[in-house]
């Protein structure tokens, strides 16, 4: 059986000489791997470049019960953003929300609402003038609470963030925010801008990692971080 369903693409790797394996977290399936056959080859070179992370496709895919991995039998551009796909700190986060999507979603999972959040959050991404600096960690802070975890924030005007328990407190627990970071963290959970120093901007993306873990969900030595890290230096 053939069923159609848009989705997002998040990664693809090589499945044999003319085939790849695609990551795909679709609208009606959820996280799916699919077989994408013959893509690969010179003529289909062009069909090889939709797979680019975050980029909304619309597929035509088997939908067999008996099989693990389905096929993608066709796969075309939504045209729904105006991808500003040549910026440079865009590309990067997209492929850091790409690989923090690939360590969370649980394949063939299906949930709407998380999928509603990360074509917001593509459509901001796409269509702002000037991305905030603050965006990855914001996608951080606000995919917790699609995940069931979201941090606290009556009391937010407390010396703490405590990561394991995701509540402000005037005791430090093992694995807490204080000082700066603390005021950084209680101002973006609080949905206002601010403009924070580098070194508190990865401390923070830092910290969220371990927050994520200690709620376990590993995002801890994510490839594309360091990419952008040593870009930096």
């Amino acid at each position: 059986m053939t069923e159609s369903t848009n989705g997002i693409c998040l990664h693809y790797y090589k499945y044999s000489e003319s085939s790849v394996i695609v990551k795909i977290f679709t609208e009606k399936y959820g996280m799916k791997s699919y077989i994408m056959k013959g893509v690969r080859k010179r003529k289909s070179k062009k069909k090889l470049n939709l797979l680019h992370s975050l980029n909304i496709v619309e597929l035509e895919v088997s939908n067999n019960d008996k099989r693990q991995i389905q096929y993608i039998k066709d796969i075309n551009n939504t045209n729904v953003f105006n991808y500003n796909s040549l910026d440079i700190n865009n590309r990067f986060i997209s492929l850091f929300i790409s690989e923090v999507l690939l360590r969370v979603l649980v394949e063939s999972e299906r949930s709407q609402s998380v999928y509603n959040f990360i074509m917001k959050s593509i459509f901001l991404l796409n269509n702002e003038k000037k991305v905030s600096k603050n965006f990855s960690i914001v996608f951080l802070i606000k995919l917790s609470g699609l995940l069931g975890f979201y941090p606290n924030k009556e009391n937010s005007e407390k010396k703490f963030f405590n990561l394991d328990s995701g509540e402000f407190s005037n005791s430090p627990s093992n694995y807490f925010l204080g000082d700066d970071n603390k005021k950084y963290f209680s101002l973006l959970l609080n949905d206002h801008e601010v403009e924070i120093p580098h070194k508190n901007r990865k401390k923070l993306i830092c910290s969220l990692q371990h927050y994520y873990d200690l709620h376990h969900y590993n995002i801890k030595n994510l490839k594309s971080y360091d990419v952008i890290e040593s870009l930096r230096k």
